[in-house]
């Protein structure tokens, strides 16, 4: 733990006082954490539980923080990381099922897959974000495919209770960008798929694919890194977001720091030191201007941190 505060029970991983959220969000924005903390196995995890609880404090779980908006307040909480052991990938031997910590890379996933020449899976590695984040939103592309297509089960972590359990397919209720587990405070630690089988692997095909559905996302999105990717769901039923929001003149709408990009009206960007605050209003623009002129309210896709938690059961 770095700073001068120690209690009587510490978890054995180091824990930082103080810590810039906006380090580990994709769109640089956010205040501090009382405490931030990387969680490498899920002793750790659960040890900075109890020291959440025992501290009267509120936890939060991120992953790469590329779907999320912490506020510009300080959280008077713990931020925990997956790392480590929860990023691991591990295929099993007759190559039909594949698990990966909830702290992995979904693009890394989704390229491992590929690189053993398995077909349909493209969609995993074009998306950023973690495994975990990606599960309890059912992530996915319209060209290739959801999480829910290669699904099995989910280790998840109940924080109230301390207890652990294997939830399936069925359990999940998956939905377009949601699931059970969309507005909860279960932990994923885990996930395992089910990976197409085919008589022979097709390591060029497999990889090609990838390549060219990267190629294609790349080509329509901005070239600035500071965002956490789409903002909105899609209307379903309904136009991608980006359609509406092109036609309401959202492009290129700036404030403060933060824009909506010249290449896609459904990404926000910092462009000069935005706070959370001039994302939100942008945000709350867009849908504004989208439903007065189409009747839709547009859902966002990404988190605010910690107020959506506040709302979830």
């Amino acid at each position: 733990m770095q700073g001068n505060e120690k209690t009587d029970h510490m978890p054995s991983c180091e824990i930082i006082k103080n810590y810039p959220l906006k380090e580990r969000t994709t769109i640089k924005t956010g205040g501090r954490a009382l405490y931030f903390a990387n969680a490498s196995t899920i002793a750790e995890v659960q040890e900075l539980l109890f020291f959440a609880s025992e501290s009267q404090l509120l936890f939060l779980i991120i992953g790469n923080g590329s779907n999320v908006l912490f506020s510009d307040e300080d959280f008077r909480g713990v931020v925990i990381c997956l790392s480590g052991s929860l990023r691991e990938i591990t295929f099993d031997d007759d190559g039909r099922t594949v698990t990966a910590g909830a702290g992995a890379s979904l693009m890394r996933l989704g390229n491992e897959i590929a690189r053993r020449g398995i077909l349909g899976c493209a969609y995993m590695a074009v998306i950023p974000g973690t495994v975990g984040g990606a599960v309890r939103i059912n992530a996915g592309t319209l060209e290739e495919g959801d999480i829910k297509d290669h699904f099995l089960s989910a280790l998840v972590l109940n924080p109230e209770t301390g207890v652990i359990s294997e939830l399936g397919r069925d359990f999940m209720e998956f939905a377009y960008r949601e699931s059970v587990l969309s507005r909860s405070h279960k932990i994923i630690l885990q996930a395992t798929f089910k990976l197409p089988q085919q008589e022979n692997p097709f390591i060029e095909k497999a990889q090609k694919i990838v390549s060219d559905l990267l190629a294609v996302r790349k080509a329509k999105q901005p070239a600035n890194q500071k965002n956490f990717g789409s903002t909105f769901k899609r209307p379903i039923p309904g136009n991608p977001p980006g359609w509406y929001l092109e036609r309401v003149g959202m492009k290129g709408v700036r404030v403060g720091g933060a824009m909506v990009a010249e290449e896609h009206a459904n990404w926000i960007l910092n462009v000069d030191n935005a706070t959370s605050s001039d994302v939100k209003k942008l945000i709350a623009i867009g849908q504004k201007r989208v439903f007065e002129e189409y009747g839709i309210h547009l859902r966002r896709e990404v988190i605010y941190l910690p107020e959506d938690t506040e709302e979830w059961t």
